[in-house]
């Protein structure tokens, strides 16, 4: 970093000198001359626990409200933001929010948004499940936090601030808010890079606790810029953005100076569970040296640790026997508890359903781990107790608490649990390869059956007599691979910049229209207009044709390229040239139908099963359509009629279709993040449908203009995609007629042959369909019977057993499994001229050329120690095959 970079007024003003760190050499600014390391816990250790720098021990929300009230008040006046949900919806790259920043990007970093207030201030929960293995244990990591920060956008023509009064605003909070003594603030210089963007940064340590760090967000990624941070290119971005992150749980901890930061943000939940439990306290003085060691260890290492806290154990004559190691082992558990619960929280409240993939995978990560603490913590009330001791604790930054989903949830993930438990043992032994069991394995087990490490560890131990390791970062192994979104980028076609202009959205109706092919090549134009409607949003294109020159080209696939709105063609038209455009209109309304009845049925599904209902994918087509959704429990045949009655009275009062573009920001605030169910739009502008009093959302496909024109709505099927993701299949209008009429042409036909009333077929099918079964019982007794006689009788030459059969597939199928099961040696000729050996192998050879000496050509099918099959060219007696066996064998 260049030293210029943060020769700020501010720090020249205050007596600030830029200094070198003695032990790992980074640069820091400081106030104190005789200061000689930065502030790095691994350069100078905690001195703050038992020894508060600020005036007064607050809790969670008194230093938030300290926090937001300081950047509410004086001459730079902040707007305050409320937060964001954990579950970015805005964001198709990842799975939840990690830093207040994530709440603008990439849609106010990249200039596209303005932001919704300059500067702005907030606190936005976040969840990091990178460091899950060390929860509990360093005493300072944590799986969900709060990130208070102050922001501000400046842009080209309008200056907010930047280096020297962010720096300021910083050191101000701390010394007049929170009176901790400006000599014991460093600021140590890093730089930063991030999710394409990168900048200077300083961290911000008081007594080797990093309360925060300010971020100088100014460069982009670009491969010919000529700035370059570890071999990745940057260039300077228009926008400068300062993005500062403070962590309140850091801040209260400094605070309280307690040897955790566990003790000194849950603490209320920490003696719930230590009442209600079998855990027991250790002195604070160990539990302070164990933080004060694993900030110091880098990376973190269970043994290390160990290792160091042994000389402070025997000094201080304390015992660090198994007893201790238990008790350490209880504590933690606890401790990760608090965590665990509180994290899931904030998850629920934004609806998030366990599964094996994607966030639902990190849920249920945390549900079974906090599942194994309960038994390790021997705490005795129930799971959804703790949940609700929680939300008293924090419902000020939990805005759902649907405690029957969430009661559903657990009970559903505890059955679950339970049964892995019982049957641990057994897949973990699947798994063992000459007495060793692979890292990938485990990871496997993990994942894929659900077993948690020290299961696995117990299972191996009790199927091998041996310990086993897994390393201490086994959790951020797994989640490494959970964490982020598998984003599927559109392929980038290069065409020239034409921008089309889109006809379908001035008048859905539209069926024909004129244009002019600015762009052609390779049986592909562009035009200037058009009413065709490209792929997008799970909507089909329209089809249809163009007459150019008199002459009919057909249109097979519309794209949209950026403006560009790319025909795909059956014949080449000439650039330039005039033509007319004709839509399959028929098609078109089909699909219009289609996707207004998706929106109403969505709507309708989330009034009826709950908030938790979220779009997951969607595909429009002409005769049917399909929605997923997130929905824990399959979908009966009584939610399926009841949804369509509600769909139907809503199509009955013939609601509103209206189409609106709304602002960014407006947007959020008057609709939510609902908007968002579809997809992200890449726009300053929000594209948002509403169906009046049942949903809103963004969307750039065609619409109706009310829901009476949908007609009506029948759900043809339903079912689990993926554990979590509920399928529905249906259609709609003339689709939906048409699917009817299909099935009651099939039931009239079905009542005329059995000759019962409508209402009867269904219950006179369940009887044939009986007595069916109960004949293929039968007929599958016959076939034993039949096969066990010819087992038992067969025709001996020497040791081999004949058998001369006319048997199906089935039969001989069931012959040659007996025999098999007989374990004895056998040939079987099958309607003279299929020929099966079982266990004959040191003959098949002199049986093989016997045949061919008699004139009878055979095709090997299989050949190996146990079985030989073959077909013979042509057909040969019983007494024939004897001949050749005889030879054979002798």
């Amino acid at each position: 970093m260049a030293q210029g970079e943060f020769d700020l007024d501010f720090f020249r003003d205050n007596k600030f000198i830029r200094k070198q760190c003695s032990v790992c050499s980074s640069y820091f600014w400081t106030s104190d001359p005789g200061k000689t390391t930065c502030g790095d816990p691994a350069c100078e250790s905690y001195s703050f626990i038992g020894n508060s720098p600020v005036k007064r021990r607050y809790t969670l929300d008194e230093m938030r409200d300290e926090f937001l009230n300081f950047f509410r008040e004086g001459s730079m006046k902040h707007k305050i933001l409320d937060f964001y949900p954990v579950v970015p919806r805005w964001r198709e790259d990842v799975l939840l929010v990690n830093a207040s920043i994530y709440d603008f990007q990439p849609q106010v970093t990249s200039g596209m948004v303005p932001p919704p207030g300059n500067p702005i201030a907030m606190s936005q929960p976040s969840i990091r499940m990178l460091d899950l293995d060390l929860v509990g244990k360093t005493g300072r990591h944590l799986t969900s936090f709060e990130m208070l920060c102050h922001d501000a956008f400046n842009y080209e023509d309008k200056y907010v601030y930047w280096k020297n009064e962010t720096v300021e605003y910083s050191y101000r909070f701390l010394t007049d808010r929170l009176g901790i003594d400006g000599k014991i603030i460093t600021y140590k210089e890093k730089p930063w890079f991030g999710g394409g963007n990168a900048g200077n940064a300083v961290e911000v340590f008081v007594r080797g606790l990093e309360v925060a760090t300010l971020v100088f967000m100014d460069l982009k990624e670009d491969p010919e810029g000529d700035i370059d941070i570890e071999g990745t290119k940057y260039s300077p971005m228009p926008l400068k953005i300062v993005d500062t992150g403070y962590g309140l749980e850091r801040l209260v901890w400094l605070s309280a100076g307690t040897p955790t930061v566990y003790e000194s943000i849950f603490q209320e939940t920490i003696s719930h569970i230590m009442g209600n439990s079998s855990v027991s306290g250790i002195d604070d003085k160990i539990i302070q040296k164990i933080s004060e060691l694993s900030a110091e260890i880098d990376p973190y290492r269970e043994s290390d640790l160990l290792k160091q806290l042994r000389p402070y154990m025997e000094e201080n004559n304390l015992q660090m026997g198994e007893e201790f190691l238990q008790r350490l082992k209880k504590l933690r558990a606890l401790y990760s508890l608090a965590d665990h619960t509180k994290t899931l929280l904030l998850m629920f409240s934004d609806y998030v359903i366990p599964s094996n993939v994607k966030v639902g995978y990190l849920a249920r990560t945390l549900i079974r781990r906090s599942l194994k603490f309960i038994e390790d913590t021997g705490f005795k009330k129930d799971f959804m107790d703790l949940m609700d001791f929680q939300y008293g604790v924090f419902s000020k930054i939990i805005k759902n608490y649907d405690r029957g989903f969430i009661s559903d949830i657990i009970s559903i993930e505890k059955e679950k649990y339970e049964e892995i438990t019982r049957s641990a043992e057994i897949k973990v032994r699947k798994y063992i390869k000459s007495g060793e069991l692979r890292l990938e394995d485990a990871i496997t087990l993990y994942e894929s059956e659900g077993i948690n490490e020290e299961l696995i560890k117990e299972s191996y131990r009790k199927i091998t007599g041996n310990d086993m390791e897994l390393p201490d970062n086994f959790q951020e192994i797994v989640i490494a691979g959970h964490e982020k979104k598998n984003v599927k980028k559109k392929k980038h076609e290069q065409y020239p910049p034409v921008h089309t202009r889109p006809l379908y959205y001035d008048n859905t109706e539209i069926s024909e229209f004129t244009a002019i092919a600015l762009y052609s090549g390779d049986k592909r134009i562009i035009p200037n207009q058009t009413a065709f409607y490209p792929e997008g949003g799970g909507q089909p294109c329209d089809l249809g044709y163009f007459i150019a020159n008199g002459k009919r080209v057909n249109v097979t696939d519309v794209q949209k390229y950026g403006n560009s709105i790319v025909h795909f063609l059956d014949g080449d038209i000439p650039q330039n040239s005039r033509i007319k455009g004709v839509i399959d209109y028929a098609r078109r309304r089909q699909l219009m139908i289609h996707h207004s009845a998706t929106h109403l049925l969505l709507g309708i599904m989330r009034k009826y099963f709950g908030e938790h209902i979220w779009q997951s994918g969607v595909k429009k087509d002409v005769d049917e359509s399909r929605i997923d959704v997130t929905h824990y429990r399959k979908i009966t045949l009584e939610d399926i009629r009841n949804i369509e009655d509600m769909c139907l009275e809503a199509i009955e009062q013939n609601r509103k279709i209206t189409v609106a573009n709304v602002s960014w920001n407006p947007a959020i605030e008057k609709y939510g993040f609902r908007l968002f169910e579809g997809g992200v739009p890449v726009s300053s502008k929000i594209r948002v449908v509403t169906i009046d009093g049942i949903d809103s959302e963004g969307c750039g496909g065609t619409h109706l203009k009310n829901t009476g024109e949908i007609g009506f709505i029948k759900i043809m099927k339903t079912e689990t995609i993926q554990e979590g993701i509920q399928r529905i299949t249906f259609a709609a209008g003339p689709a939906a007629l048409r699917y009817v009429q299909i099935l009651h042409d099939t039931v009239v036909r079905e009542q005329e042959y059995m000759k019962v009333d409508l209402k009867d077929v269904y219950s006179h099918s369940m009887e044939i369909f009986h007595e069916n079964l109960e004949n293929i019982k039968l007929i599958d007794k016959y076939r034993k019977e039949k096969i066990e006689g010819i087992i038992n009788n067969p025709a001996m030459e020497g040791n081999i057993s004949l058998y001369i059969t006319d048997l199906d597939r089935d039969e001989l199928n069931l012959l040659i499994q007996g025999i098999f099961r007989k374990n004895s040696q056998s040939i079987v000729i099958n309607r003279g001229n299929e020929i099966t050996g079982i266990g004959i192998e040191p003959v098949v050879n002199r049986l093989s050329s016997s045949m061919l000496e008699h004139g009878i050509h055979i095709r090997e099918k299989t050949r190996n120690k146990k079985l030989f099959s073959a077909i013979s060219d042509s057909g040969i007696s019983e007494k024939l095959i004897k001949e050749i066996l005889v030879d054979a064998i002798i």
